[in-house]
């Protein structure tokens, strides 16, 4: 590990002193970070200037991790899928979903390494974040709906829905995107609270994102996001110890389950909202049963696709084509499972390439967490984990935004998992 210089500031951590990197030298990457709400363009313009630059500057020293080679290596797999694919028009521009994110990667774990930059990088995803809180309960409050064009270009907009969505298409992936951020902010205050500092504004900062947060995602009546919610939930007071919140937990949702089942008098304690939406996932009789009934059907019809073209896939872009083909035909966008539409559009080898590369990161980076109890690190682990799961129900990932939020956590995780190994991502 590099030692400080003459006249530079330096942070002790639990790894002993570390010198504390200029803020310039991840401007681009944090600029990048902060306009994610706003807009996916300029976001993508900063990285890819970034990135021009950083690989230009490193050369093939970025590929010395393994994990860096297996991500560059998928990247081009996903180009030989989109060249295989059924459709070659919808799978070529369909593999820009994939790819640039794989190459942006090893770049992020080098940019992101050090504690010192995943707290910067956790502070201003959680500060952004309060736009589209903003802008959430701003349809839940006042009915707001709009769109805000600069000339023929979509700058940011309110779809102005039954359920809050902010400036996603669907209440849903703005539940994933809540569950994210509110993962972060703990983190913050659980490094806050280790250090013992009296820095109230900051503390009534990330509380308040906490509060608002928490309630707008519970007003999405996204089960996918309460599921996922719960089980970061779940697993941040077991790493904890705190079994006095295990309890409460799992007591409100035995007592929402209870109600969703229509046990006598549990409806009259628990909020309509919680056990009507849960009740919509298994009673035919509910108003919405028919997205359940939808999941399944496409999920049967992702494995008999999977089957018939196991090692390629059908191409990206392509369960929507081949789903809404169907006699009578069936409208669908994706199969509302990230590890089947995976499979179908870019076959098995794909998702397990995947499937490895994410598991390593966790692997990697949980190990330095236990080293160092860092916070921020934990926030993003449980991030990562809450991410990971939604993907058995809804394909989120498909959001540009989501996608760059997500590799820039998974940069982070891979960069804290290097720091782990005693390799300093700096030295080039």
């Amino acid at each position: 590990m590099s030692s400080s210089t003459a006249g530079e500031p330096s942070a002790l951590s639990s790894r002993g002193t570390q010198r504390i990197p200029p803020f310039w030298q991840e401007g681009w990457l944090l600029a990048a970070a902060a306009l994610i709400p706003v807009n996916l363009a300029p976001s993508l313009l900063l990285v890819l200037l970034g990135l021009g630059r950083s690989y230009g500057q490193w050369g093939w020293e970025v590929l010395r991790d393994p994990l860096h080679r297996l991500a560059l290596g998928l990247s081009l797999a996903v180009v030989v899928v989109a060249l295989l694919g059924h459709d070659w028009r919808l799978s070529l521009p369909g593999m820009f979903n994939y790819w640039p994110f794989l190459g942006m990667l090893p770049v992020f774990a080098r940019v992101l390494a050090g504690a010192v930059k995943r707290k910067r990088l956790a502070q201003v995803l959680v500060l952004s974040s309060w736009l589209l809180l903003l802008l959430g309960w701003g349809e839940v409050l006042w009915g707001w709906r709009w769109d805000l064009f600069l000339g023929p270009m979509w700058i940011i907009g309110v779809a102005g829905g039954e359920r809050p969505a902010a400036a996603f298409t669907s209440a849903n992936i703005l539940a994933i995107y809540l569950v994210i951020i509110l993962c972060l902010a703990a983190g913050l205050l659980l490094d806050k609270a280790r250090d013992g500092k009296g820095n109230w504004p900051t503390a009534a900062w990330l509380w308040s994102t906490l509060g608002l947060g928490s309630l707008l995602l519970i007003l999405t009546a996204s089960r996918n996001g309460w599921g996922v919610g719960a089980l970061v939930l779940l697993l941040g007071l077991g790493i904890r110890r705190c079994w006095w919140g295990l309890g409460i937990l799992i007591g409100s949702g035995i007592a929402a389950l209870a109600a969703a089942l229509d046990w006598p008098g549990w409806r009259a304690v628990v909020p309509r909202l919680l056990w009507s939406r849960l009740a919509d996932t298994f009673d035919p009789q509910a108003t919405y049963f028919s997205s359940t009934a939808n999941r399944v059907d496409a999920w049967r019809f992702a494995l008999e696709r999977v089957q018939e073209r196991p090692l390629t896939g059908w191409g990206w872009q392509s369960f929507a084509e081949l789903y809404n083909a169907q006699n009578p035909p069936e409208l669908l966008g994706h199969c509302h499972n990230w590890y089947l539409h995976l499979a179908v559009e870019g076959g098995i080898p794909i998702l397990l390439g995947y499937l490895l590369l994410w598991g390593w990161i966790l692997w990697r980076s949980w190990r330095t967490w236990r080293q160092t109890q860092e916070g921020v690190l934990l926030g993003i682990l449980l991030a990562l984990v809450a991410w990971l799961a939604s993907g058995l129900l809804d394909v989120v990932i498909l959001d540009g935004r989501i996608h760059l939020l997500v590799t820039l956590l998974l940069g982070a995780a891979l960069g804290a998992g290097q720091e782990g190994r005693g390799i300093d991502p700096e030295r080039s």
